[in-house]
Formats: structure tokens, C-alpha cells, sequence
């Protein structure tokens, strides 16, 4: 006989009126503890043993007492229930015995992590796409399983979640019901901490009545009848861990890309491909997944052909992604497309934080080696600003993680920004959290000089590895694949060699517009002609003037006496002071300036020169370094003066100096 039989039988034998429910196992009774006209105790049967419910405030004790029962009548099995823990298959790894006075005892496999419980049923509801009720006790899930939910916990009540391992549950949509005690605030924490992120909902409720699900469920109401939570925000949902570094056991880095055993691509980490528009660096990732789909890849995946998932936001696949990836040689059945869609099956942008569950579960399922997203921010959520680094770490340092607990490659796809840098970390568009949160970083640029087409791969970062690897070139050969619709022509990636030049290289010659270019090359050559005519070196005002009969104006050949690296040499002080520009090898030793001692300040400068020497002094450093500063009158402040830490013109400190 089950509780649930025995409870009701006592009832009726007590002449108490007991209506059951529609749905078996569920019934209304006068309550046996108080005087009950209208039928207030709920009776509700779960697996191994009934609630019971008095909506009157009658505890269970008084209601067993009531008709002379134990508590222990309330379990199918007088003595206790017992619950197993099981792993996927079924077998069971771990048994907790329960007692009707609430005492616990565990048996099995009780040292280290544990299982899910219920966890057969959680996976398959999670691949289903139902949602998992989330509790602190056996009791709670059994109660919520008797209205047709899928729920778990974690063994060995409140303090233990920490323990379980909740990896079933990422990806999954989880609803969490609170125990209402302050130990239900800190599980909740716990609970909070190993889910959020990670699974694809998660969201925190309290039953609406009693302590527990079990008093939700026993008291009738419904799963749609749970009341939303908010954590409380005086129990920190952090704790602090220590981990001694003697308890950690040091690994070499393992290198998912390894050619000519140098690692430039480690496993599980995050990378990073950069260029401008048309340098091949979304070719780069299709031949990156043609290698990992074939096992030809040098490294960890070497001779193991793995899947690739692949999100482009830009590109069409049949036109585009399909053609390259059939001419990189790519196995086609290894290659996913990877999307979000909505629940009427519409098409959704990928969005990063908020669908880093679904990707890691799609990933985990699947055993995906390479995850190519391109381009990296077209994907990132629309609340971030992408200029910010703290914003746009809150998007990358998930997916670094992600990658290092799944040993998959994420590869993001990037364009540079319309800076003139060499530098092709720092010109990736957007904060600089896109250079700072990958391991490894490549740039891509096109050789221009090169008459074949070719083009160069730099390795710009290499955290876990050499910082002096030398760049690739390669090209982009046109290909043919041949549809059912005909033929359809793209481009193929194609390593060459090893590149004398590096992306750097190219830069720095590619700076500016050609016209730009064009303008300052002539401007140069005007510059250095004009110099050695003279020798190697001409009066500034001269040249200046000559300069501006030639069509350039004064801006454009101090800049291009920069470029060209001529030196600016004074020739004494005051009124009848006078510069003189000259190339490197046209600057006399007796015209150098003898070394200039840093006078204790400014003012002592000032006292040792005449004001006219000073002022003439200080309007020539202007001439040739225009002053960032601005004293209180709005007059500039000399770079000079800036240096020494003043904070007034000169014309300023002369009047106060007179003044006083």
C-alpha cells in the first residue's frame, strides 16, 4: 500500500468527506486536526511518499497525529525513502537515504563531483527544449515531477550545489525555485554563479506558498503559479577561491595550428584574423576549415578529421562560402552553418553574451574543432559600445572560455580601421580588447609591388608562443567549381612560402591616399635636391621662400624636412638668431650647438638672458614646434616653457615679473 492510499483510507475511516481530483493521486479532505466544514487539506501523491497540505495552518504532525499516525506513515516505506543518483546510462553511482525525521545518509561513489539528479531525464528534456526545474531537494523534484515537470538537484541539500557537476544544464532553459530561508538565498547564489551565461535562460522564482516546491506543488498551485524572485543583494552571489600552486599540474601548450613546428594557432583559445577589405582573410578561415574537416591541419588535429562550425553574418553561402570552402578542399558534411533562430523558426543575427549558451552546446554536441565567426563584430550584442574595452571583454572573455573548456579554435574575422599605423594589432576596428583577449592575432595585407599578386600574413601576437615567426606569403588563385547549375568561379587561399616583407612592411609604404603619397614624394624630392644643391644645407627662410615660388606652402616643407630627416640648427640667440636646414651629412661640427644645460628653472633663464634674447629665444621654438598649450589669457605656451612646468606665456611672466 502506498502512503498516499494509506492517508486517504485513515480519512474516510474517520468519517472525514475525501473528494479526489481529477488527475490520480490527488485529493481534497476535511482536515482531521480542526473543525472542518469545507474540505481544506490537499493530499497529493509523489514518488514515495504523499504531501499533505492544510490550508487552515494544521502542520503535517498534527494532522498524522489527528488520526493516529506517524510521520513515518507519510513514506510508502515507513522507515524512509531512498534516492539514486545515476549517471547517463542509468547506472546508479551514488544513494541517499532519507528518514522521516529528515536524516541523510549517503552510500556509493561519495568522493568528489556528482551527478545531476534525475540526470537521464534532464539530458533528454534539455535536447528537447523543456525547461528544467532547478530545486534544493529530492522531495522538491519528486513533487514537481507529479505535475509533469522535468526537475533536479544536487545531493546533500543547500550548501552542496558547488559540488554537482551542472554542465548538463548549460544551453538549457532553467527555471530556479527558492527555498524560502536565508540557506535558500546563498544556494541560490551557488546556483547563480555555475548557471548564468551559460545556460540559455535562467530565471528565479519562490513558491507561493509554504517554505519549498514540495509546499508549492502540495498545496495545489501550478507551475505558472510560481512568483518571480530577485536575488537578495546583501548575500554576495561571488564567493573567493584559492587554488596552491602546487596542486596545479603544468602542461605544454598544445598547438592546434603547427606548421614546420612552429605553434602560431594553441588549442582552445581564441584568434584573431585581421585586414583590410579584399586581403583574404575570410579566405584564410576556409582554408583553416578545409585543413581541420580533411585532418591535414599540422598540429593536435592532424591526421583526426573534425567538424567546423561556421557563423557569417556578410556573405552568402550558396554563392560565396559554399564555392570556397569546395575549392579549399573542405569536407562539406563537416562544415555547419551555425544560426539562431526563434521560437516561429525566424532568423536571428548570432548576439554575444547573450547566446554564448546555445553556441557552447552546439559546440560540446557536436565535438566542433574550429568555430569561424566572421566578422567577429558584426555579432557582438547591440547594448555594447565596441569602442569600449570593458564592454566589448563582457562578449570576448566568455568565448576565450568557452574555447579553453571545449579545446575548440574560435577564429574571429576582422577588419582594420582607416588609421594610418604599421601596427596591425592596434588598426583592428573597434576597442582594443579585439588585439588584447586573443592568444594569437594575424594580419593580412596586399603587396602591391608584388606583380603575381601576392600578399603576406603576419603574426602580429603569440602569447603562448614565439613572437618572431616569420610571415606567409600567399595568393588568392582563381578557381572553378563546378555546380549543377554550371560552373562557378572564386578565389582559393594558397600559402607560397615564407615573405622577406611583413605586414608592417607593407603598411608603412601604403601610408595615405596615392595622392598623398604622390604630393609628398615630390615635395621630398624638391626638399632634398634643393638642400645638396647648396651643399646639404640652406637658410630656413630661404628655403622656405623657394619653397613657396615652387608651388609648396611653409606647412608642407617643415613636414617634409621631418620625413626626410633634415636637421633644423640655430645659429645664436636674440634678434639676430637664424635657422639653418640641412641633410645628415651637410651639417658643419662648428655650427653644432655645444650641449645645453637644464637651468634650474625658467625664471633663472629669464634673469640670465635680456627679455628681448628671450622673447626672440621662445617665438623661435614656436616657429618650428607649434605649442599644445594655452596660458589663462589665451595666448599659447611655448613647448619650452610647457617643459619646464610653466603655466603663462611669456608676455604673461614678463608683466608679472615687472609688477613685482
Amino acid at each position: 500500500m502506498t502512503a498516499y492510499d494509506r492517508l486517504v483510507d485513515r480519512l474516510r475511516a474517520d468519517g472525514r468527506k475525501v473528494k479526489e481530483g481529477d488527475k490520480p493521486g490527488q485529493a481534497r479532505a476535511q482536515c482531521p486536526a480542526h473543525e472542518d466544514h469545507a474540505p481544506s487539506l490537499s493530499v497529493t501523491k509523489i514518488e514515495g511518499q504523499v504531501l499533505v497540505h492544510c490550508h487552515a495552518g494544521c502542520d503535517a504532525e498534527d494532522v498524522t497525529a489527528a488520526l493516529n499516525l506517524t510521520m513515518g506513515d507519510l513514506f510508502d516505506e515507513p522507515s524512509g525513502t531512498k534516492y539514486h543518483y545515476t549517471d547517463q546510462a542509468g547506472t546508479v553511482t551514488r544513494t541517499v537515504t532519507r528518514t522521516p525525521d529528515k536524516h541523510f545518509r549517503q552510500s556509493g561513489q561519495t568522493k568528489g563531483s556528482s551527478t545531476l539528479y534525475r540526470l537521464p531525464e534532464v539530458v533528454a528534456a534539455v535536447e528537447a527544449g523543456q525547461t528544467i526545474y532547478v530545486v534544493e531537494g529530492e522531495k522538491d523534484v519528486h513533487a514537481l515531477e507529479a505535475v509533469g515537470a522535468v526537475a533536479t538537484t544536487a545531493p546533500m541539500g543547500a550548501s552542496n550545489w558547488a559540488k554537482v557537476d551542472a554542465a548538463p544544464l548549460h544551453g538549457a532553459k532553467v527555471v530556479v525555485i527558492v527555498d524560502d530561508d536565508e540557506a535558500g538565498q546563498k544556494w541560490a547564489g551557488q546556483v547563480h554563479d555555475s548557471l548564468d551565461g551559460k545556460a540559455a535562460s535562467l530565471a528565479f522564482t519562490r513558491a507561493k506558498t509554504g517554505k519549498d516546491a514540495a509546499d508549492h506543488i502540495g498545496a495545489g498551485y501550478g507551475l505558472d503559479e510560481l512568483e518571480p524572485l530577485e536575488l537578495d543583494t546583501d548575500v554576495a552571489l561571488r564567493r573567493a577561491k584559492v587554488t596552491w600552486a602546487d596542486t596545479i599540474e603544468p602542461e605544454p601548450v598544445v598547438w592546434a595550428w603547427e606548421p614546420n613546428d612552429e605553434g602560431r594557432i594553441p588549442s582552445g583559445s581564441l584568434s584573431m584574423a585581421a585586414g583590410r577589405e579584399g586581403t583574404g582573410k575570410s579566405s584564410f578561415g576556409m582554408w583553416l576549415a578545409a585543413q581541420i574537416t580533411r585532418g591535414r591541419l599540422p598540429g593536435s588535429f592532424y591526421g583526426r578529421p573534425r567538424k567546423v562550425l561556421y557563423v557569417s553574418v556578410e556573405d552568402s553561402w550558396r554563392h560565396t562560402i559554399v564555392p570556397r570552402l569546395l575549392a579549399a578542399g573542405a569536407d562539406l558534411s563537416k562544415v555547419g552553418r551555425f544560426e539562431v533562430v526563434s521560437i516561429d523558426d525566424d532568423e536571428l543575427t548570432l548576439s554575444l553574451p547573450a547566446d554564448n549558451a546555445l553556441l557552447e552546446r552546439e559546440v560540446q554536441f557536436h565535438d566542433v574543432a574550429l568555430v569561424v565567426i566572421d566578422p567577429l563584430m558584426s555579432v557582438i550584442g547591440e547594448k555594447i559600445d565596441t569602442h569600449r574595452e570593458r564592454e566589448v571583454r563582457s562578449a570576448l572573455d566568455p568565448i576565450a572560455k568557452m574555447a579553453d573548456r571545449t579545446g575548440s579554435v574560435f577564429l574571429g574575422i576582422a577588419h582594420f580601421n582607416k588609421g594610418a599605423g604599421t601596427d596591425a594589432a592596434s588598426l583592428i576596428t573597434g576597442s582594443g580588447a579585439f588585439k588584447n583577449v586573443p592568444r594569437s592575432v594575424f594580419g593580412f595585407a596586399r603587396d602591391d609591388s608584388d606583380e603575381n599578386g601576392g600578399r603576406v600574413m603576419s603574426q602580429v601576437k603569440n602569447s603562448l608562443g614565439r613572437d618572431d615567426l616569420p610571415s606567409l606569403s600567399y595568393v588568392i588563385e582563381t578557381a572553378q567549381v563546378p555546380t549543377k547549375k554550371g560552373v562557378a568561379e572564386t578565389g582559393k587561399f594558397v600559402f607560397t612560402g615564407e615573405s622577406e616583407r611583413s605586414v608592417a612592411d607593407i603598411l608603412r609604404d601604403t601610408r595615405g591616399a596615392p595622392d598623398e603619397q604622390d604630393e609628398r614624394s615630390e615635395v621630398d624630392g624638391w626638399l632634398r635636391d634643393y638642400l645638396n644643391e647648396d651643399g646639404g644645407q640652406a637658410p630656413a627662410a630661404e628655403v622656405i621662400k623657394a619653397a613657396r615660388v615652387a608651388g609648396f606652402n611653409e606647412s608642407t616643407v617643415k613636414k617634409s624636412r621631418a620625413r626626410i630627416k633634415a636637421q633644423s640648427v640655430r645659429n645664436g640667440f636674440g634678434k639676430g638668431a637664424s635657422y639653418t636646414w640641412a641633410l645628415p651629412h651637410g651639417i658643419p661640427m662648428e655650427s653644432m650647438e655645444s650641449t645645453f644645460e637644464k637651468p634650474d628653472s625658467m625664471d633663472s633663464m629669464a634673469d640670465s638672458m635680456g627679455t628681448d634674447d628671450l622673447l626672440d629665444f621662445d617665438s623661435a621654438i614656436e616657429e618650428d614646434d607649434p605649442p599644445t598649450l594655452s596660458c589663462s589669457c589665451g595666448e599659447p605656451i611655448s613647448e619650452m616653457r610647457a617643459a619646464y612646468g610653466k603655466t603663462t606665456c611669456l608676455a604673461c611672466y614678463e608683466a608679472g615679473r615687472a609688477a613685482s
